[in-house]
């Protein structure tokens, strides 16, 4: 069983934000990877955590028992539910344009190619993988505040993974 957890962040809120994730496998610590925006929100953070989360296990977890862990609720209930209504109303909650579209869509592009259903685990409650993420997304932070700009701790193969499942 491969456990994933993501999480995101934003010093203040908006801000510098990060976001991150880890991958375990039978409970040792198998990948993780963390990236930031020098301007962007909490929200848009947690959910390019999931976002790259999602990507990542789509390549490397397909085939094998998979479970996605976030500590936030508009990820889990927008990944597992609130996504499939927007859709149907051309991604619109009400009159309105739902916010962070564009990470909805590829939320939702991925989830339709890897369909899974996200799990809520309650934050800062001493779960080392969601301890872990949380690390990670702070990492991200840390990396936007120094460096001022917007860069992945993993490079430039993520787009190139991305566009690959996209692709298929």
């Amino acid at each position: 069983m491969i456990e994933v957890y993501c999480d995101g962040a934003c010093e203040p809120n908006p801000g510098p934000g990060g976001w991150g994730f880890v991958a375990y496998k039978d409970g040792a610590e198998i990948h993780s990877e963390f990236g930031g925006d020098p301007e962007t929100t909490n929200n848009r953070m947690e959910l390019e955590g999931a976002l790259r989360a999602l990507t990542w296990m789509a390549v490397n977890c397909a085939g094998r028992e998979a479970a996605l862990l976030s500590d936030s609720r508009y990820v889990v209930d927008g990944c597992n539910d609130w996504r499939h209504k927007w859709k149907a109303k051309g991604w619109k909650r009400g009159k309105q344009e739902i916010k962070n579209p564009v990470l909805w869509r590829s939320l939702d592009e991925v989830l339709t190619i890897y369909p899974l259903k996200l799990i809520w685990c309650k934050g800062h409650s001493g779960i080392a993988g969601n301890e872990r993420a949380d690390e990670l997304s702070m990492m991200g932070i840390a990396h936007m505040t120094l460096a001022g700009q917007s860069r992945d701790e993993t490079g430039d193969y993520l787009s190139e993974e991305y566009r690959l499942v996209m692709a298929e």
